[in-house]
């Protein structure tokens, strides 16, 4: 039914808004994320000896031609994706908008909607960190990896570090979603700025998801890595198919981690993921909305 002259919206004219700021916060968050993989994938680099050693390996140019495109690519996808499901989710099982739910309501309807994104970027993620990871530059760019993997592994080589990127998903987006409204409802009585409240929410919130899934992150970055360096490897065989999406090896290497390196182990890297993640729950959260007003109001829905 329209209202003065406007058509009333459905789940996919919430779309183009929500790409746009996907694709948006990716570009500006990549350098960061460069930094934080290579410290998560080997615990006990600081940020400044990844970042000295990423452009020594590559240069500046480093930023453009190692992973940009599958990390901007799969960054995108998976905000996109993130958010155009969370409310569905929220509808589907609670029987209403997600506006009007709880905290709880919209962590767990963001957690569950994770599934198919882990699914659709898992492996553009592989893609990415064997670039990011590729020091000596056996790759000449992310088709070239994608042909390795497939030829070495197998289309399930592209699904490597499934169980770990599951649970990492789920953790951060329950916990972006469960937290964003209460850091803004209070920051609203101290701070009268809307802009101020949504960067520092969508920061805090997105810390919020670090915390809970920092070491998520680490080993599963860690299984990925030893398993894309065995597909060099002519005498390690290949695994059977459904490897890829056992979870015993991320379990294990929690386990490993945690005995061996404790908390600072489990949690290497969490400086550049808090300024990665937490800068990109900001950006998110202002420009989601604005996208959505400014899009809704172009094209005459409400």
């Amino acid at each position: 039914m329209a209202a003065n002259g406007k058509r009333k919206a459905n789940s996919f004219d919430t779309l183009p808004p929500i790409c746009g700021g996907a694709l948006v916060t990716s570009v500006i968050m990549y350098p960061v994320d460069v930094v934080r993989a290579i410290c998560m994938a080997n615990p006990g680099t600081g940020a400044g000896e990844a970042l000295s050693g990423f452009l020594k390996a590559h240069g500046m140019m480093g930023f453009v031609k190692q992973g940009l495109v599958a990390e901007v690519t799969r960054a995108s996808i998976s905000r996109a994706v993130k958010f155009f499901m969370q409310p569905i989710v929220h509808k589907s099982l609670y029987g209403k908008p997600e506006t009007k739910g709880t905290p709880v309501s919209k962590g767990l309807s963001g957690a569950l909607g994770t599934v198919p994104e882990v699914i659709a970027i898992s492996p553009l993620e592989n893609i990415k960190l064997a670039a990011q990871l590729d020091k000596e530059g056996k790759f000449k760019g992310s088709a070239d990896i994608a042909k390795h993997i497939l030829k070495t592994r197998g289309f399930n080589g592209l699904m490597i570090g499934y169980a770990g990127m599951q649970v990492r998903q789920f953790l951060w987006t329950g916990g972006f979603f469960l937290t964003l409204d209460f850091y803004k409802s209070n920051l609203s009585t101290v701070i009268p700025n809307k802009l101020a409240q949504d960067v520092i929410s969508g920061f805090a919130a997105g810390a919020t998801g670090t915390a809970l899934n920092c070491w998520t992150d680490v080993c599963r970055s860690i299984v990925q890595k030893k398993a894309l360096a065995g597909t060099f490897n002519p005498e390690i065989p290949r695994p059977p198919a459904l490897e890829a999406y056992n979870p015993a090896p991320f379990f294990a290497e929690a386990t490993n981690l945690a005995k061996t390196r404790g908390i600072a182990g489990l949690y290497a890297g969490v400086g550049p993921k808090m300024v990665h993640l937490g800068g990109s729950g900001a950006i998110l959260a202002v420009l989601m909305p604005r996208f959505k007003t400014m899009w809704f109001d172009a094209m005459g829905l409400y």
